[in-house]
């Protein structure tokens, strides 16, 4: 067996190369790792007041069915879930004789980012004789 002598080790270059390519991997790793997190957060705030949205259209088009335009619904608010601020905003329009479009607002802060959910629903409102 002949004994090789002289390069016996990694040079520089190779070594830098090797950490650089490392460490751009476990960048790209922990960035993927935030992002899931951060949408995990936004989907579990999403599930969690749907519920809540939901019932605030369905109690609008029943009183915008029942009362029409003389009905008394609050427009603006914020609440609090989950130690989280929630701000919504509820709007409705007359399109046409008696058909009320209502739109539903909602905002909260994600990290950096503001969140912000709409639903929209139409209500009929007929007089009665």
């Amino acid at each position: 067996m002949m004994l090789r002598i002289g390069n016996k080790g990694f040079s520089l270059i190779e070594v830098m190369a090797a950490t650089a390519t490392l460490s751009l991997g476990t960048v790209l790793i922990y960035e993927a790792f935030f992002i899931s997190l951060d949408s995990f957060n936004y989907y579990s705030n999403y599930l969690s007041v749907i519920p809540w949205m939901d019932e605030k259209i369905w109690q609008a088009q029943d009183d915008l069915s029942k009362f029409g335009a003389l009905t008394q619904i609050g427009t603006t608010d914020e609440f609090q879930k989950a130690g989280k601020a929630f701000r919504w905003n509820l709007n409705y329009n007359l399109i046409d004789n008696g058909l009320y479009r209502i739109d539903l607002n909602l905002y909260w802060q994600e990290g950096q980012r503001k969140a912000k959910l709409l639903r929209s629903a139409y209500a009929i409102y007929e007089e009665k004789k």
